[in-house]
């Protein structure tokens, strides 16, 4: 029902910084249990679709031995035929592994700190969103079996408060690395979890830290060609009406902070998100503050009950078409919920605001 997220990164990255010593290394170790013995090198470069095989050899005595070759740090995959993959950055001439097939996770690195340090990465962001699913998970049910308003609440803070320490296990390992290829890897995560403003935030900490790497600076560059084209500019007049028929128009609010949040009463994901913004409309509404709900509603009595259900206290507005609001084109979004901040001049200062980034935005500048 929404696009999460701006752009969509390959899985894996690759940056520019100067292998150790040379361009050449070794990747070899043991891998137990496998259902091919085939194994295979494969760089995966910066946004590509394809991994290209650099080496490949035939298990004997359970052992292999790899070579490859590349003029800066990259970021590799050791992989084994119709199974696991384990990545690596060539940070070191000798790297050596071993996996157990049947525990693929728990594979063991030696000779390659920023492939040891994603291995960490990896299980400490698994586990984490395992907790960040079961949530989701919870709070659906929760949903479906009508439970009273403030358990939603409850429980829609702490989904978010677990979506956070996702982003949190990321801003952490961006901050700790000394390996751009494994930063750009974590970065790539990173845009499964957080709001477009921290991921750029995040991604101009890296291009701090990592001057001179063409690749996280090609990545901070994507997520600005991904802004909002409306950000910054005057907010598109919009006129509808009322579930009692009254036409209400944005110019209507000029002079105040303005959420314009469009949602749907059939919009899981908008409901689960409607206690946040119920929380943020109760704290700041006596400070300059208000929101307009642009519904993208087709049946008016759903409309209506969904507001009444969600305790949804501001002024709501309709033309009741659904996706074929012309409002889709002059906004320009594709999923929702979708929300833009219009200042008091009318306008828009930020977008996509969801969870904790609208209340941090709005303590920003509602003092």
């Amino acid at each position: 029902m929404k696009k999460y997220l701006f752009i969509i990164i390959a899985v894996v990255s690759i940056v520019s910084c100067k292998t150790k010593e040379n361009g050449s290394f070794t990747v070899s170790g043991k891998i137990l249990n496998a259902s091919s013995d085939k194994v295979m090198l494969e760089e995966i470069p910066f946004g590509a679709q394809k991994s290209i095989v650099i080496d490949s050899a035939t298990l004997k005595n359970n052992s292999f031995n790899l070579k490859g070759i590349a003029p800066d740090e990259r970021l590799f995959a050791l992989t084994i035929h119709n199974g696991p993959q384990v990545i690596l950055v060539n940070d070191s001439k000798e790297i050596e592994v071993v996996l157990d097939v049947n525990n693929y996770k728990n594979y063991e690195i030696k000779g390659s700190k920023a492939s040891s340090s994603l291995k960490d990465l990896f299980t400490e962001y698994d586990e984490q969103f395992t907790k960040v699913k079961n949530a989701y998970i919870l709070l659906d049910s929760l949903q479906e079996h009508n439970a009273n308003d403030s358990t939603l609440t409850l429980h829609a803070l702490q989904r978010d408060n677990e979506v956070e320490k996702l982003s949190t296990i990321i801003t952490n390992f961006v901050n700790k690395t000394e390996s751009p290829a494994a930063c750009l890897q974590a970065l790539g995560m990173a845009t499964r979890s957080m709001s477009l403003e921290d991921l750029q935030n995040l991604a101009n900490k890296a291009l701090t830290k990592f001057k001179n790497n063409g690749n996280i600076q090609q990545f901070a560059a994507m997520l600005k060609g991904n802004e909002y084209p409306l950000l910054n500019k005057q907010a598109p007049e919009i006129a509808l009406k009322t579930p009692d028929g009254k036409t209400v128009k944005l110019s209507d609010y000029k002079g105040k902070y303005v959420l314009v949040d469009f949602w749907a009463s059939w919009c899981k994901p908008c409901r689960q998100e409607n206690p946040n913004v119920v929380n943020a409309y109760n704290k700041y509404k006596d400070k300059n503050f208000t929101i307009l709900g642009v519904s993208l509603d087709s049946d008016k009595q759903s409309w209506i009950d969904a507001i009444a259900k969600d305790n949804l206290t501001w002024t709501h507005i309709s033309d009741l078409l659904q996706w074929e609001t012309p409002l889709v084109n002059i906004y320009q979004f594709d999923g929702i919920p979708f929300n833009v901040l219009i200042d008091p001049s009318g306008k828009i200062i930020a977008t996509g605001l969801r969870g904790d980034a609208l209340d941090k935005k709005l303590s920003q500048i509602l003092h």
